[in-house]
């Protein structure tokens, strides 16, 4: 744990009494920057001791004029410490006219207008930060104080930016009064200090309070000077200081305790129902000396006592000794911050009652942005454990945990769910300090070694380019620009093959092994480290494809091609290196290895089939309907799937209930994601947000909203609608306003509800399957682009619009065949008498007619589709009024195009055969199956096996496809079969006729 040291300081300063009114008053505090060279001092108790204040009384009279606003480094110097906070823990109380300029070391709190700094790279930038006080500066005398705090104890980790020098601070309080005059108050050698009631503060261990050592009216006028020392100037940790730009850190709501508990004589548990980060809060009357200890956890055991594993070294916990007033004593920590949802109270004088404790939740003021329901009260819980995840890693930067002995920067973490965080909240400002902070490249303190990996070091490239698409800040961009343009090619320069070898990869996928332990997982659970080199390699395409993108953005049409050229060069040896020799799967064949390329557009056009193929095939077979990824194949889970269009595996993934998935996390009560799928492992928090990615996609696929033109100044939607999804609404506040996608599905028809903001225009691909026309209201401004046999695309304009379609008919593994599957891979085929088999998958077929049952596997029919799970299928033989369609008499001949199965016989003995081009229909082909009978040739299509049939189009329309793919075209059991490049027209003259009279579509496979 990190150990607590020395005491709480506090510094005060009279400021000078004057007559007459003030028309506005300002304070400066600062941090660390980069801003214009000037000399610098700053104030430093004199000795170093813990918790201290400093103050300075005075300032009497004219209140202040509007003061200029400072950003010169007039305030001498800055350190930057731990986020401040306000007395009330509320957020700065902003006035209009008086301003506070202030920059500390370590941890300081004023009580106005107090705000939480956070983490920085000191070394790097010098940060100041101002207030409008002219509410708290009043006539006669006034004071200022603050408070000074250890925050990251020694024991902080060695992955964050800490603070390693003394107690500093630095403040200018600016005043302008209406006679024109001004007056500066800045901290220099007439301040003073003594230590306070804090005891002891640690980010990790947290903090001690003895209300006994209170020194009522320190920061106040008036208030006698003994026991305070003199404070001694110091120099500043750079010669640069610079305005924040970052929200502030502040208490965004209060949660009262669901349940309290009592699991042992004197130990009480509340609960309050969510993960959150903060603190809990503290009412309790009782003789002075009392002590009351507060410990906070994530998880509670069986007997109800905390469970405090994922704390690891963390202590978490606050203590307050009491004043003994004879009133109700109030308190809450102002050092330190936890992750938790449950807080255990011991000390207590009596009994605790629910309202003795709340909790206090607290993070970056980004305002929400994002609102995502669904039909599927599943997938909404998952959306908002999501959310809440981001929020609790969310402070002055972005914190891998708020829980354990860590909370550091992590880049490969904001990666993977950046995407999501800037749709469901405001975050410009704070990904854009971020930024400032660490540019592509920049290594955390003691880890050079990753900074250039583009899993570790490369988010920072991608992050800059998401927020020119999102908020449309270009000026981010372009100051990142530079860094960006260094990382890809210092990356291109170490790798000239562009083949990774290095890094984390697919971060921490389910553990498949006998630790998992169905999901309660043990200490040894959990391998995170995962395909390391296709990862790497896709995300460095990846990297240098945004570059490109930028490059174009900012008018460096050079760069861009030189970039776009990178790109190619890297996909190129991306598909030599990994593409296996089959052309549908990359490397192990797991699930990232295929979501990432089709994600990325890393798939050769032609492959795009079979690669999307064999990824529901092991998704659905190999992996039971379960997601098999980490950070990286999450969040690309769905966008990948869109990509061949079955969205509706990712909805079967998302709703799984049992190991590994959301479902089952959600089941064991899970309020936030956990870092790993097992509830126990090797390595864990449950507040990960790492895994929140995913809620990207349920705004860019299931509600279809994408820009298509910086900060939505021109923008698609487009929503997929996997079968068993009634409804789905989501909104996005943009920077030019609202843009919202609402539909609902009642039997086949849709309704698309689109709201588009001011002076944007969007294209709106509305769901249309069959031959009836879609409708727009109003359809003034809407202009129909195209039609068809699934869909019809709109533009429009500005305003809400409402759309209807129709939905195709839902995705069935019974359509168009009719094999019943009797065994899976390696299982065994129980038949009595003489039957034809099918084995294998996805289109890709061997057949044997074998007596009382077979082994399924490759032993017997050899391997047609390898690195794939197969099943066996019993082939029910025909009459033609089945699937089978007949072809020719015997002695006739069989015509088609292509490979087909051909089945020849009668009275219910056949022999088949898969042929090309064509066939003569007869024994000499075949044999004689039926002697003396008079037999005939049939076509059948191969079996649906382990993927689905999707329906593509209604008759006289167009079935779209990228790749080769299997359609079957008929209605009622009667289908004819091709296996077609490129999409086909869904009509008798290209499939013939399989049941006239009847209206017919085109599926594929």
């Amino acid at each position: 744990m990190g150990q607590r040291q020395g005491r709480h300081r506090r510094l005060r300063r009279r400021a000078l009494r004057r007559a007459g009114a003030a028309a506005g008053a300002g304070l400066l505090l600062g941090r660390a920057g980069v801003g214009r060279p000037r000399p610098a001092v700053g104030l430093e108790p004199g000795r170093p001791l813990g918790d201290r204040a400093v103050r300075r009384p005075g300032l009497e009279g004219r209140a202040v004029d509007q003061p200029r606003h400072r950003d010169d480094g007039r305030a001498h110097a800055a350190r930057r410490l731990h986020p401040p906070r306000e007395a009330d823990r509320g957020g700065p109380r902003l006035r209009r006219r008086a301003r506070l300029l202030r920059a500390a070391a370590q941890r300081r709190q004023g009580r106005r207008p107090g705000a939480r700094a956070g983490e920085h790279p000191y070394a790097q930038r010098n940060l100041y930060t101002t207030y409008d006080i002219t509410g708290a500066v009043h006539a006669g005398a006034n004071a200022v104080g603050l408070w000074l705090g250890d925050g990251y104890g020694p024991t902080f980790s060695p992955y964050g930016f800490r603070w390693t020098g003394p107690k500093q601070a630095i403040l200018l309080l600016d005043v302008a009064f209406t006679d024109g005059s001004h007056q500066s108050i800045v901290t220099d050698p007439s301040w003073t200090w003594a230590t306070g009631p804090i005891t002891a503060d640690d980010l990790y261990a947290g903090e001690t309070y003895d209300a006994r050592l209170e020194r009522p009216g320190w920061d106040q006028p008036g208030n006698a000077s003994t026991g305070w020392s003199a404070v001694r100037a110091v120099a500043a940790p750079s010669a640069t200081l610079t305005a924040a730009t970052l929200p502030p850190i502040r208490v965004a709501a209060t949660r009262p305790p669901v349940k309290v508990s009592q699991p042992q004589p004197g130990t009480y548990v509340y609960d309050f129902g969510q993960n959150i980060a903060g603190w809990p809060r503290l009412r309790v009357q009782g003789p002075a000396g009392t002590t009351v200890r507060l410990r906070t956890a994530e998880e509670v055991q069986a007997n109800g006592m905390l469970d405090t594993t994922t704390n690891r070294n963390a202590a978490s916990t606050d203590a307050y000794t009491l004043a003994g007033t004879g009133t109700v004593e109030t308190y809450e920590p102002r050092f330190t911050y936890h992750g938790f949802r449950y807080v255990e109270v011991t000390g207590f004088p009596g009994t605790p009652a629910a309202s003795s404790l709340d909790a206090r939740v607290v993070h970056a003021a980004v305002p929400s942005t994002g609102a995502f329901t669904s039909s599927d009260p599943l997938l909404n819980q998952i959306w908002q454990n999501n959310r809440w995840a981001i929020l609790n890693n969310s402070m002055s930067i972005p914190t891998d945990n708020p829980v354990r002995d860590e909370r550091t920067p992590p880049g490969m973490d904001v990666q993977a769910y950046h995407d999501a965080s800037i749709r469901e909240f405001g975050m410009g400002g704070f990904y854009a300090n971020y930024l400032l902070d660490m540019p592509p490249g920049t290594a955390l303190p003691n880890d050079a070694g990753n900074a250039q990996q583009p899993d570790m070091g490369g988010d920072q490239v991608v992050l800059a380019w998401a927020l020119y698409e999102q908020y449309g800040d270009r000026d981010t961009l372009a100051a990142t620009y530079p860094a960006m343009q260094r990382f890809v090619d210092t990356n291109a320069a170490n790798v000239p093959g562009y083949i990774w070898t290095t890094g984390f990869g697919d971060w921490c996928p389910p553990d498949l092994g006998p630790n998992a332990n169905g999901g309660q997982g043990n200490p040894s659970a959990g391998s995170c480290t995962s395909e390391v080199s296709i990862v790497n390699t896709a995300l460095s395409y990846r990297q240098a494809h945004t570059v490109a993108k930028a490059a174009t953005a900012l008018g460096q049409a050079a760069d861009a091609a030189r970039y776009t050229q990178l790109a190619e060069n890297i996909k190129q040896a991306f598909n030599a290196r990994f593409l296996n020799p089959d052309g549908a799967g990359y490397g192990s064949g797991r699930q990232t290895t295929s979501v990432l390329p089709l994600a990325f557009g890393l798939v050769p056009d032609a492959n795009v089939t079979a690669v999307g193929a064999r990824l529901v095939d092991t998704v659905l077979n190999r992996n039971g309907g379960h997601l098999d990824t980490g950070i990286f194949g999450t969040r690309y889970l769905m966008d990948a799937l869109a990509r061949i269009g079955r969205v509706d595996v990712a909805m079967t993934v998302l709703d799984q209930t049992t190991y590994p998935g959301f479902g089952y996390e959600i089941g064991r009560g899970a309020t936030t994601p956990w870092e790993e799928w097992t509830y126990a492992s090797s390595m864990e928090t449950h507040d990960h947000a790492m895994f929140a990615g995913i809620n990207a996609s349920l705004y860019t696929q299931l509600a279809g909203i994408q820009p298509t033109g910086p900060g939505y100044a021109s923008l698609t939607v487009d929503p997929r609608v996997p079968a068993g999804l009634q409804h789905v609404a989501a909104s996005i506040d943009t920077v030019r306003g609202p843009v919202a996608s609402s539909w609902t599905v009642t039997g086949q028809q849709i309704a698309l509800d689109v709201t588009v903001p001011v002076g944007a225009a969007a294209t709106v691909h509305v769901p249309n399957f069959g031959r009836g026309d879609a409708t727009v209201t109003p359809s003034a401004g809407a202009t129909q682009v195209s039609a068809t046999g699934t869909e019809t695309v709109y533009t429009v304009g500005s305003g809400a619009w409402h759309f209807t379609g129709a939905v195709a008919p839902t995705p069935s593994p019974a359509l168009p065949g009719a094999w019943p599957r009797c065994a899976t891979e390696t299982g065994t085929c129980a038949f009595t008498g003489t039957q034809t088999v099918a084995y294998g998958a996805a289109g890709q077929y061997r057949y044997a007619a074998l007596t009382g049952g077979t082994a399924c596997g490759n032993r017997v029919f050899g391997d047609p589709l390898p690195n794939v799970s197969k099943a066996c299928y019993l082939i029910a033989p025909p009459p033609a009024n089945t699937t089978w369609t007949r072809c020719a008499s015997e002695t006739g001949t069989c015509a088609f195009a292509g490979s087909a199965t051909v089945a020849y016989g009668a009275s219910g003995q056949f022999r088949f055969a898969t042929l090309t081009g064509g066939t003569a229909c007869g024994n000499a082909v075949f044999g004689d199956p039926a002697p003396n009978t008079a037999k005939a040739c049939y076509l059948a299509g191969p079996p649906p096996g382990t993927t689905t049939w999707t329906p593509c189009a209604a008759e006289t329309r167009t079935c779209a496809f990228t790749g080769t793919r299997e359609v079957a075209f008929g209605a009622a059991g009667q289908y004819a079969y091709r296996r077609i490049t490129a999409g086909t027209p869904c009509d008798n003259a290209t499939f013939g006729d399989p049941i006239p009279g009847t209206p017919k579509s085109c599926y594929v496979q």
